[in-house]
């Protein structure tokens, strides 16, 4: 059961105050409903931004970078050099600074709330960098690596293969999601498990159907006649061979997957709980109403 503790409760606990005048830095916490302050220079070139549970303060001018945990109520600050041209992205519980003149991908979790989680690699500015919840996405096609962070483990997962300008890139709560059509590879990583990235060395077509929501990924294959989802709780793929149909809705939120075909007259609906899908054949109309419920 979600709770206020919880940090996959995915509403904002934090506030952010910055005062250049008075170089104060105060951040609140709905969590410990306390204020903590940070006495430092601070400069109207700052970029300051908020998550769910984290807020980030990065200073080129004082060559800082502030990180505020929610959940802990405390401050994580980093002196290392910070460029005009480095990459900032926040979301729930994760803050990641990308920095291709100082090679290096820079990690905060509000979850773990120590220190920052560095890599030092070559990062390029056609690089892809994206954020959501509690994972960090990567993907350099120059190194051909793809790269992800957990914020519930606060490490980085590297993977060294080729990576294609037209692969899609998906990232959505504790899941990230990496289709090749090129290399015909889906790759999936589960923030909840931490551990390596999950690949399925199947075809993939470029007019499949990507979604990612929470805990599931879900990939329809019109050509390949394939239902393909992935549980970031279990940390494995459900593949059933059926005919997909243009016509066909698909749906994700949370925890489920959902699949309405009117022409084959079944539903479909998957568990990222139990990592299994479920069927039901019954006649399916296209004007029937299709939702699935959205986390908090």
């Amino acid at each position: 059961m979600m709770s206020e503790q919880n940090p996959n409760f995915y509403i904002s606990r934090v506030a952010l105050v910055a005062q250049p005048t008075q170089n104060r830095l105060r951040a609140y916490s709905a969590v410990t409903g306390n204020w903590a302050t940070l006495s430092v220079t601070v400069d109207t070139g700052d970029t300051i931004l908020v998550g769910t549970n984290v807020a980030l303060v990065a200073q080129p001018i004082q060559n800082q970078l502030h990180a505020y945990s929610a959940l802990t109520g405390a401050w994580t600050s980093l002196g290392v050099t910070v460029d005009t041209g480095d990459t900032f992205r926040v979301s729930g519980n994760v803050a990641l600074v990308a920095q291709p003149t100082q090679n290096q991908l820079r990690a905060y979790s509000a979850i773990t709330g120590g220190a920052w989680d560095s890599l030092g690699v070559t990062v390029d500015t056609g690089d892809t960098f994206l954020v959501d919840t509690n994972v960090a996405l990567v993907a350099q096609p120059t190194q051909n690596q793809l790269r992800v962070y957990s914020a519930h483990t606060g490490a980085w997962t590297s993977l060294g293969v080729t990576v294609d300008t037209g692969d899609t890139f998906r990232v959505s709560g504790n899941v990230a999601l990496v289709a090749q059509p090129t290399q015909n590879q889906l790759r999936a990583y589960s923030a909840i498990t931490g551990g390596a990235w999950d690949s399925l060395g199947v075809t993939v077509d470029t007019g499949d159907t990507f979604l990612v929501d929470t805990n599931v990924a879900l990939v329809a294959q019109s050509t390949q006649n394939q239902l393909r989802a992935y549980s970031a709780v279990t940390g494995t793929w459900a593949t059933i061979g059926v005919t997909v149909d243009t016509g066909d809705t698909f749906r994700v939120g949370g925890n489920v997957a959902l699949v309405a075909q009117p022409t084959q007259n079944q539903l479909r609906a998957y568990s990222a709980i139990t990592g299994t899908w479920a069927t039901l054949g019954v006649t399916v109309d296209t004007g029937d109403t299709f939702l699935v419920g959205a986390d908090a």
